[in-house]
């Protein structure tokens, strides 16, 4: 027998519930958790001598466990007159002093200010079933009720899932009346193995009704955590705190199954120190029945943006060489301080079990792996804020041991490097014996500008092998900054080129100069420019270049195209390029893209440009490198001519390691792998 309603409009129907009591008896129904998940909070705002009105009752052992622990004034209300005579037959010789009475919440016969609180478990959520006019009426008038018989000071108490239309209904009514509204999350306890446990997590909201005061913000405030209660703005914030949390439960009731091979679960948790996530952590679970069951993954600091933490593929590699039937992979948030692995593992011990597989044994001892002991240091450098990506930070990262790095990142989309460059710390005398280990960053460091952070940027410098020739003057057209690691680069590998970049956002520009060391001279000159109009108007000049080089990004994350925008491939602008280019000269373009369809659109419209074309895909990265020339794939100097290129690309090697004895960049073994366009 199926006691849950078959249309969900039925919850808001007397008849529905007259039915539902006979058929249930005498049973007592919970539908949003038990007396103990909601002790504390019940008592926190009732007192024993309050006047509690609990609207919706039906047959819930909730009022008796109130009743029995020093809540005795409870007046428990019910439209359907089956549950009402259950409930007085079963309570008037126990509990004598509390009543219940059949009576509509839309339309009660109480006085004005009549109790101290009203509870509502389930209730607001049984009636609100949708928006549709009626229902939204009887709602409001339910309110209104409420309002009216509460006394000032008095809390209206609502225990609800706050589903998306729920909460807006409840949240607008109340934000009107100007009354204080505080959230909490029920810590309910799911049962796994009742396959009718709810899907979304419980929440009690809990409003005061205070005088009307004109121009008063709104107190809105949100308990995350038992001993902290946060403020926030406005109650516009709470969404966002509220989807954090639901999300938060159904990702536990997903991972009490194995994941699809083609799903890794991400989510964060929080401290009751900070607003700031402390750790972000994903879940991969192996497609194969693996005897070791469950591990947890330290991603060191500073290298969660690598690939083979920051990726789907990178993820699945790394649990497939640790061995485990599932890993989570952890990241240390930047805004925390991590003393040591084992003080991670004491603070991350007790809550990761909530993650384990379901066939992990509850009292395994689970594996903590990382690289090393080395947890990595982060150190604050610089912030500020661009007017086209928002705020960013610029930092120092010590990883592996002692390699130093610095990195320009924006905060909206923390996962991805901005830039980055290698530092070399300047030593003044030599450590003496005994002496302790800086804890800080070094006080003095240079740039290395012979390090390239990214391998497209190495295939960057590989293509300018397609040139005739680098003994001789070069032009270039940059579209995309950064922190100017490639024209640094140039400049000091291969003089003969000149590089106009052109840079959109101003701050980027500052931020190169000032933290990367960005040198400008008269072979390097900087725009702050639009890309699209600055091409457009060499070439209305009637200006000639040797190479464009394409490397800026969107800076919407929610296209297909990562880099570059849409506009600078369509045709036009590609047009327009081609146009800008010398007879030999040559497109460098960065194209980035998880959608292999997108990027073959680009390829093929480049290539009708174009007609000699090339792509380099990097292993470890969504990023390809294209080469484009307006040359006939007949013609002796075109991309096709790997006996020519081999020859260049030995002989920059050359030039470079002279310049740069340290250098990470190889432009011989990165085009191994280039690929002709037919």
């Amino acid at each position: 027998m199926d006691l849950l309603p078959s249309s969900h409009s039925e919850f808001s129907s007397p008849d529905y519930w007259e039915r539902f009591f006979k058929r249930r008896g005498k049973i007592p129904f919970e539908w949003y958790g038990e007396y103990p998940q909601l002790h504390h909070i019940i008592h926190k705002y009732i007192s024993p001598s309050n006047t509690v009105l609990v609207v919706g009752c039906g047959n819930s052992a909730l009022s008796e466990n109130m009743y029995d622990n020093g809540l005795q004034n409870l007046v428990n209300i019910d439209i359907s007159d089956v549950v009402i005579r259950q409930m007085f037959d079963r309570h008037r010789v126990n509990r004598p002093k509390m009543t219940f009475e059949k009576m509509d919440v839309t339309a009660m016969s109480y006085p004005e200010g009549h109790f101290n609180a009203v509870l509502d478990k389930g209730t607001l959520d049984a009636l609100l079933v949708s928006e549709e006019e009626q229902v939204l009426q009887n709602v409001t008038a339910m309110f209104s009720e409420i309002a009216r018989c509460l006394r000032l000071g008095g809390r209206y108490i609502i225990i609800s899932l706050l589903q998306d239309h729920v909460q807006r209904h409840l949240l607008r009514f109340f934000t009107n009346m100007g009354w204080p509204i505080r959230i909490h999350r029920v810590q309910t306890e799911s049962n796994e193995e009742n396959t009718k446990s709810l899907a979304m997590p419980v929440f009690a909201v809990v409003i005061t009704k205070l005088k009307p005061m004109p121009n008063m913000p709104q107190i809105v405030e949100v308990c995350r955590f038992e001993e902290r209660i946060d403020r926030l703005e406005g109650v516009q914030y709470l969404s966002a705190i509220i989807k954090d949390m639901q999300y938060y439960h159904i990702v536990r009731q997903q991972l009490s199954k194995r994941l699809p091979g083609d799903q890794q679960v991400s989510l964060e948790l929080h401290s009751a120190a900070s607003d700031v996530p402390r750790y972000s952590l994903t879940v991969v679970d192996s497609p194969k029945v693996l005897p070791n069951k469950f591990a947890i993954f330290i991603v060191p600091q500073g290298r969660e943006t690598e690939w083979l933490f920051s990726t789907d593929k990178g993820r699945l590699h790394l649990q497939e060489s640790a061995g485990f039937q599932r890993l989570v992979v952890v990241a240390l948030n930047r805004g925390h301080s991590f003393e040591n692995m084992e003080a991670i593992k004491a603070e991350l011990s007790g809550k990761v079990m909530e993650l384990a597989p379901p066939d992990c044994p509850n009292k395994a001892e689970i594996p903590f792996l990382s690289i090393g002991e080395d947890l990595g240091k982060r150190f604050p450098v610089s912030e500020g804020e661009s007017t086209a990506s928002g705020r960013y930070i610029v930092e120092d990262v010590e990883i592996n041991g002692g390699q130093l790095f610095r990195r320009l990142i924006f905060l909206q989309n923390q996962g991805v490097v901005q830039t980055e460059t290698r530092l070399m710390e300047v030593r003044k005398k030599k450590k003496r014996k005994g002496q302790q280990a800086r804890e800080g960053p070094p006080e003095k460091v240079t740039v290395d500008k012979g390090y390239l952070p990214s391998d497209y940027l190495t295939a960057v410098v590989a293509g300018l092998g397609f040139l005739p020739s680098l003994d001789r003057p070069v032009s270039c057209v940059l579209v995309g900054l950064g922190g100017g690691a490639f024209p640094s680069f140039i400049q000091g590998a291969f003089p003969q080129v000149s590089i106009e970049a052109v840079e959109l956002d101003a701050a980027v520009v500052d931020v190169a100069t000032k933290w990367f060391d960005l040198r400008p001279d008269e072979k390097l000159t900087v725009h702050v420019a639009d890309g699209l109009e600055f091409v457009r108007n060499l070439v209305a000049s009637g200006c000639n270049r040797d190479v464009v080089i394409l490397d800026v990004d969107s800076k919407d994350p929610g296209v297909a195209l990562s880099c570059p925008p849409a506009a600078f491939v369509d045709l036009e602008f590609l047009s327009t390029i081609a146009k800008l280019l010398t007879d030999e000269g040559l497109l460098i373009l960065n194209l980035a893209s998880r959608d292999d369809q997108v990027k073959q659109e680009v390829l093929d419209r480049v290539h009708s440009v174009f007609p000699s074309c090339a792509r380099l895909d990097l292993e470890e990265d969504i990023n390809s490198v294209v080469f484009a020339s307006t040359k006939s794939p007949s013609d002796a100097c075109c991309l096709s001519n790997n006996e020519r290129l081999a020859a260049v690309l030995k002989d920059m090697e050359s030039k470079i390691k002279s310049a740069y004895r340290d250098s990470n960049v190889d432009v011989v073994e990165i085009m191994e792998n280039l690929q002709v366009l037919e």
